[in-house]
């Protein structure tokens, strides 16, 4: 066991087999285990200059494997939770590595969105390590075969693997 910071399942196993079988009645559902993935939360002071003079927050996510970012329109709640070891994905991108992604990925997105007079200064205000958990689940049909899927527990939405 581990303790980590962590968003807190929104959908529960039972949530996710019953949504999967009101999608499909005659579908076999195998929800297999939970696995936390690893993110990183980068929030920045954004100060310049453009038409109208930009001070505030902006946030992002960079993922701690494949080291890919992410705008964050609202902060996520957090807590500490003791996890299983063996759910947690090993982290492959170092808080370093990705606070540098994380400030090119901002910065980027930020530029695409508006016209500067001044170069935007982005200064850290604040960041941690953090998982998010996902459900590993097996779906089948007769005549259709099995598909894995991947069942986000924050948001509920589900991608094959």
């Amino acid at each position: 066991m581990s303790t980590v910071l962590m968003q807190e399942l929104e959908y529960l196993e039972q949530d996710v087999f019953d949504g999967f079988k009101q999608y499909d009645r005659m579908a076999n559902v195998y929800i297999r285990r939970l696995i936390y993935y690893p993110y990183y939360f980068f929030e920045f002071e954004l100060s310049a200059k453009s038409l109208i003079n930009l001070n505030g927050k902006i946030a992002c996510s960079i993922d701690g494997i494949s080291g890919h970012g992410a705008i964050i329109d609202v902060k996520p709640a957090f807590s500490y939770r003791e996890i299983e070891t063996e759910g947690k994905l090993p982290i492959q991108i170092g808080k370093d590595e990705a606070r540098k992604a994380a400030e090119r990925f901002t910065f980027q997105t930020i530029s695409q969105k508006t016209k500067f007079i001044t170069i935007p200064n982005l200064q850290v205000s604040n960041s941690s390590l953090f998982y998010r958990p996902y459900w590993l689940a097996e779906y089948s049909m007769n005549g259709i075969g099995e598909q894995q899927l991947i069942v986000d527990a924050i948001s509920g939405s589900y991608h094959p693997i």
